[in-house]
């Protein structure tokens, strides 16, 4: 290497114009300093294409371990991250971060020395069955939808109350959730409780926080009944119209259907509900 390209190299180094040589100061004042500062922390990062079945084989090898910075911020759940001079942080991204799950909602596009976003924890695994008939799992944002639609609305010869049974839902864009539509239902509770509601869209608008095809979808969802076709051991809505359920007489090829004589009544137990327990009564 000859004497130019040497001094070439170190005016690239330090900034060729002023500008770029604060830059580069910058730059090196975050990278010495920030490994010392208790907001210095190791997460693993998903790309938001990959934020979906993270606990599968093929998605896990998709994770990238970053160090970054991470700010509190006045409410609990949620929290500023700031990646590393010449690093990103993509908008809808997955962060685990603490034995959490933590999802990139806003991103700053000026990225000049480091890149800042905002990620709020994430409290519900959604869960539903695309139109391949594939199993996916999401984390996600649940949260009371109607703070600020209920109340009351009176005028000179009627009053209005709105209902309160709605629920917003913040995920992530990817090539599964761009699909959702106002058919698609979920299972939407406590895992453990003894009957999950289920809920539908009533306002799949998904153009409120994304940019570039990047970003998240803000839903509001509207509670519908259960049906049977619903799965609650596997939290998972409308799991029978994808996987039928299979019968004691699918499988055996015989008749199991049988018939008690009492006095006043007969009761048929019929094959087809053997498995739910049902009687019909004649």
């Amino acid at each position: 290497m000859g004497a130019w390209d040497v001094y070439q190299d170190r005016i690239e180094s330090r900034g060729s114009t002023k500008r770029g040589a604060a830059l580069q100061r910058e730059k090196r004042q975050l990278l010495t300093k920030l490994p010392d500062n208790l907001s210095y922390q190791t997460v693993t990062i998903f790309n938001s294409e990959y934020g979906y079945n993270i606990e599968s084989q093929e998605m896990a090898s998709k994770a990238v371990s970053k160090e970054v910075v991470i700010i509190n911020s006045d409410n609990l759940n949620e929290k500023y991250i700031y990646s590393m001079p010449d690093d990103d942080i993509g908008h809808g991204d997955l962060v685990c971060w603490m034995g959490n799950h933590w999802l990139v909602t806003e991103r700053d596009a000026n990225t000049t020395a480091y890149t800042r976003a905002k990620m709020i924890q994430c409290n519900y695994l959604l869960k539903w069955v695309s139109d391949n008939n594939t199993i996916c799992e999401q984390w996600c944002m649940i949260e009371d939808g109607t703070k600020y639609l209920t109340g009351e609305y009176e005028d000179r010869n009627f009053v209005v109350v709105r209902g309160d049974s709605r629920i917003a839902m913040t995920i992530a864009r990817n090539n599964m959730t761009v699909k959702f539509g106002r058919e698609n239902r979920f299972l939407i509770d406590d895992p453990e409780s003894s009957l999950m509601l289920a809920y539908t869209l009533s306002k799949p608008f998904k153009l409120g926080s994304t940019y570039n095809n990047k970003g998240v979808y803000k839903f509001v969802l509207q509670e519908v009944n259960t049906t049977d076709d619903d799965n609650q051991q596997l939290c998972i809505a409308d799991y029978y119209k994808h996987f039928p359920k299979q019968t004691s007489q699918a499988s055996s090829g015989q008749d199991t259907s049988q018939t008690s004589q009492g006095n006043d009544s007969t009761t048929t137990i019929d094959s087809s509900s053997s498995n739910t327990g049902r009687k019909v009564w004649l």
